[in-house]
């Protein structure tokens, strides 16, 4: 009785601890809160206020610059590995900032116009060479194990229903349709309803799986259980993966170019205990030129993966918003488009030979290992603080989409503001024979057939972003 007590009370003293240390963290954030508000406020106040309740001051232009920065490490006990980076020119800037600063009642009024940050890097290297595992071999290694897991998993229930089977009747089933006549197994569930894959008893040795002409791979090798062992027979192909050595792997990062240019207008309005602001963003953009990543290992080339963005923006437009700094702010207008052209992904020929990847290529009718995305763009205007219009755009060789429409939002001072649909129409256009063919066996599946116009197929949506209602099949 008195060990139990004495856990109870344990217990409430390390509860009320975590309150007190709770109520503790809360305050502190709460006093750093308000610590940060007035400071600013009595920063601003001591180097704009002014007795007579007005101060004005411009600064043309201040930032960071640097040219020719160069870097080299080379890590501890790594006899292989060697990093290298290269920039060209950084530069970091503000340029024609004013300020203002006026004494009310009972709050203080601050004003900032500026442009910026300005931001430009040209000529960015990053260089490592690295010995490590080859991960385009632990990728197959996922991917068959992947595959292997619907055979294995159902030769397992294969062996539990054998012995049980064993233990009713004193005898070894004689083949799989023994065990599903007398309901030790149910051929209609997953995952033994899997077509692509078919198995046979050969008790008391062993219980076989082969791969279907269905199958991705139905030439490959057969899944083998050991009755006496209890263990999955190894399998030479899994076996000669792990048995490969170390690879050395040369990475490259590189930029051409970056820029970031904004021209921004910030009203400040500070009282005592709330901080009010009001943000015009006249114009921003961010442009990245000829940024490519590459990995090659032991310097084959047909194992080369190479990732090239040639082409981004993000660009703002007329974005206006206020609230206060403790809650979210209300967005009133502004307009944005982000845009990608010509992205590219070169996949190792070692890994487009496996079976899954190989398909997705074929059904996309991708023969060079390289899959591009030729226009990416998503262009969003708020007219007011309650409605809009998208447009978005998706290009590639193998299929088009297009999407035109207009939204409600209701932002109800929360940073996941409810978004509906109007009247917004989606166009996909099947460029490959493969996604075609893919398109036309899902309508059949599913027993619907979408609306076209000619080739494309057009979609309309309404209601909540989340859960739209479709139209056109």
């Amino acid at each position: 009785m008195f060990h139990y007590e004495s856990n109870k009370n344990t217990n409430f003293l390390s509860q009320l601890h975590i309150i007190n240390t709770r109520l503790m963290l809360t305050k502190l954030i709460r006093s750093m809160s308000y610590l940060f508000k007035y400071l600013l406020f009595i920063g601003l106040t001591l180097v704009f206020a002014q007795s007579d309740g007005k101060f004005s001051g411009e600064i043309k232009e201040a930032g960071l610059y640097y040219k020719d920065v160069a870097f080299d490490w080379k890590p501890p006990n790594k006899e292989f590995d060697l990093h290298t980076l290269d920039i060209g020119e950084l530069r970091f800037s503000f340029s024609n900032m004013k300020l203002t600063h006026f004494d009310k009642i009972n709050s203080e009024a601050a004003g900032i116009t500026f442009s910026g940050p300005d931001f430009s890097m040209t000529d960015l290297t990053f260089q490592s060479n690295v010995r490590s595992r080859n991960w385009i071999t632990q990728e197959k290694i996922r991917r068959l194990k992947k595959r292997e897991s619907i055979p294995k998993e159902a030769i397992k229930l294969i062996v539990e229903a054998s012995d049980l089977f064993i233990l009713d009747h004193d005898t070894l089933p004689i083949d799989i349709n023994e065990l599903a006549i007398k309901k030790y197994i149910s051929m209609e569930t997953p995952p033994l309803n899997d077509n692509t894959w078919t198995y046979y008893l050969d008790l008391p040795e062993k219980i076989i799986s082969k791969p279907t002409h269905l199958n991705l791979v139905p030439d490959r090798n057969s899944i083998m259980y050991d009755w006496n062992s209890r263990n999955f027979r190894v399998d030479s192909e899994q076996d000669s993966l792990y048995s490969l050595p170390l690879v050395d792997w040369k990475y490259e990062f590189k930029i051409k170019e970056i820029d970031q240019l904004f021209t921004s207008d910030l009203q400040l309005e500070l009282e005592k205990d709330t901080m009010n602001f009001d943000l015009m963003m006249k114009k921003g953009q961010f442009k990245i030129k000829g940024c490519s990543f590459t990995a090659i290992p032991n310097d084959i080339l047909d194992d080369r993966t190479k990732i090239s963005l040639p082409d981004m923006m993000i660009e703002t437009r007329d974005l206006a918003l206020s609230g206060r700094f403790d809650k979210t702010p209300t967005l009133y207008r502004g307009g944005g488009l982000f845009r990608i052209r010509n992205f590219e992904i070169k996949i190792p020929k070692d890994l487009k030979e496996d079976p899954e990847i190989q398909s997705i290529l074929d059904i996309m009718g991708i023969w060079n290992n390289s899959i591009m995305l030729r226009l990416l763009e998503f262009e969003l205007n708020l007219l007011n603080q309650f409605t809009g219009d998208i447009k978005f755009k998706f290009h590639t060789a193998f299929m088009k989409i297009s999407c035109i429409g207009d939204f409600s939002i209701r932002q109800n001072n929360s940073l996941k503001p409810v978004i509906y649909l109007h009247n917004t129409e989606i166009r996909i256009h099947p460029i490959s024979l493969g996604i075609r063919k893919y398109i036309r066996n899902w309508e059949k599946d599913n027993g619907r057939t979408f609306t076209r116009k000619g080739g494309t197929i057009v979609l309309k949506l309404d209601g909540p972003i989340q859960n739209p209602n479709v139209q056109g099949y």
